[in-house]
């Protein structure tokens, strides 16, 4: 049955739309997850140190994809409004001032990592001999300096995905990721250990098989907008003349808060590594548990920008009311969606941490306990995500979730990530699991927002 045809208040076309657009964004976060652990999964055969360093560098790329995120997913607030209201010439005005905002950080980003990657990854080095902090920083050189020239191909391949997911076009990204996947893992298979003849490159390996499928990714998803004759997708670069000062403000008002929420959560993670790393021996369960929660990410990545497509589109068409029906759908699916998978990941850490067999024995402990304490809290995480990247964001709401976000997280889960590392010897996961109260405290911040329905705006008008 085709979707249009049915009745847009019904369960089944709400369901049909979310699936339509959500399956394809899970898919393809899906495949970067994947390709995250393939990594992981491959450098783990160099042993602990190389899992850490190539662990560190990931976590520099994770902290540049949440800021590009957050101006990204900021701007699309307006796309999405902007697609609900037929407005192409605005659609194409916020995406190419996207690409500037992109490159000036990936820049940024890349001095950092090019020229400056062994201060980075001395932040991380607390390890108790020589040697071993020797390597590891050889490693964490190695792996940034050629990792950093995929920070260009990766924030034009998000701003791309960000526009077509925004316009409900989401099909196409996802066979890109998964060609991406296909062959970062050949690469990785090639180089990281000079298999088929090719050079044992170790972690430079990886770092080469990272940038060069991200750099071919971005080639067929450039070629995608060339060739498109859907006129949302003919970027005409002209377009950069008719932006204002006065349009420009109107975005950054809204987008700026978010820029802020993700950055400052992307540090707060960033900084939760380097507050673990303290524990030394450790510090690989804790990169490959993110890791494999990666995949968890992925369906809330799927749902909640599902949401913040589906209910950004109604807010633009100012159809109010039902935007806020959807709103309370989407929160039920959170808390469901949540206990499913948070009950499949406890039954399955062990068998997920056993698969590291080049791992010790107590880094593998490790991991299945760290594995246990994500799952008991990912319901109150999709809760939180569908409102922060959904429902909020939708209706332009960014200041209430960035404070919400960043409060407990800065004012609890740090300091009490810090001291409990440093001060006591209580075991990581145990540390993971106090330090995960930010979360409860943010749910309850989030949900009376939410129930307030401030956040049912249409910007078009404003």
């Amino acid at each position: 049955m085709n979707i249009e045809l049915l009745d847009e208040n019904s369960d089944k076309f709400f369901y049909k739309k979310l699936i339509k657009i959500a399956a394809p964004i899970a898919l393809a976060q899906l495949m970067a997850s994947l390709l995250s652990i393939i990594d992981m999964f491959m450098v783990s055969n160099l042993g602990e140190l190389a899992v850490d360093a190539v662990g560190v560098g990931a976590q520099f790329a994770f902290l540049l994809f949440m800021m590009i995120f957050g101006f990204f997913t900021g701007l699309a607030i307006f796309i999405a409004q902007y697609w609900g209201s037929k407005e192409i010439d605005n659609i194409h005005k916020v995406f190419i001032i996207s690409i500037i905002i992109g490159a000036i950080i990936s820049l940024l980003f890349f001095i950092v990592a090019f020229f400056f990657p062994n201060a980075l990854v001395g932040i991380f080095d607390h390890y108790d001999t020589e040697v071993k902090s020797t390597l590891f920083r050889e490693f964490g050189v190695s792996y940034l300096r050629i990792a950093g020239f995929a920070y260009f191909s990766m924030t034009i391949t998000f701003a791309i995905g960000i526009l077509m997911r925004s316009v409900e076009k989401v099909g196409y990204p996802q066979y890109v990721a998964m060609g991406t996947v296909a062959l970062n893992t050949l690469l990785n298979y090639l180089l990281i250990n000079g298999n088929w003849g090719f050079p044992e490159l170790g972690v430079r390996g990886a770092a080469i098989a990272t940038t060069t499928s991200s750099f071919l990714g971005t080639i067929f998803l450039i070629g995608y907008l060339f060739f498109s004759k859907e006129e949302v997708f003919r970027i005409r670069i002209n377009e950069y003349k008719n932006i204002t000062k006065e349009f420009v403000i109107k975005l950054f008002k809204k987008a700026l808060p978010v820029v802020l929420n993700e950055t400052a959560w992307g540090l707060g993670m960033s900084l939760y590594l380097v507050a673990f790393a303290f524990k030394g021996e450790n510090l690989s369960s804790i990169i490959i548990s993110n890791n494999v929660m990666g995949i968890i990410w992925a369906l809330m990545s799927g749902l909640s920008s599902a949401c913040a497509i589906m209910i950004g589109k109604k807010l633009g068409e100012n159809n109010l009311d039902l935007a806020k029906k959807w709103g309370i759908k989407f929160t039920k699916l959170s808390v469901v969606a949540g206990l499913v998978l948070g009950a499949l990941l406890f039954v399955l850490s062990d068998p997920l941490a056993n698969q590291f067999t080049h791992l010790s024995a107590e880094v593998i402990r490790s991991m299945s306990l760290i594995l246990k304490v994500f799952s008991f809290y990912i319901v109150i995480k999709f809760v939180n995500v569908i409102q922060i990247v959904g429902t909020l964001r939708a209706g332009g709401d960014t200041l209430y979730s960035f404070l919400a976000e960043v409060g407990p997280l800065w004012l609890v889960g740090v300091p009490l990530a810090f001291i409990l590392s440093i001060y006591t010897d209580l075991p990581l996961y145990l540390i993971i699991a106090i330090v995960n109260l930010e979360e409860v405290i943010k749910v309850v911040l989030l949900l009376w927002r939410f129930f307030t329905f401030k956040w049912v705006k249409n910007l078009t008008l404003e």
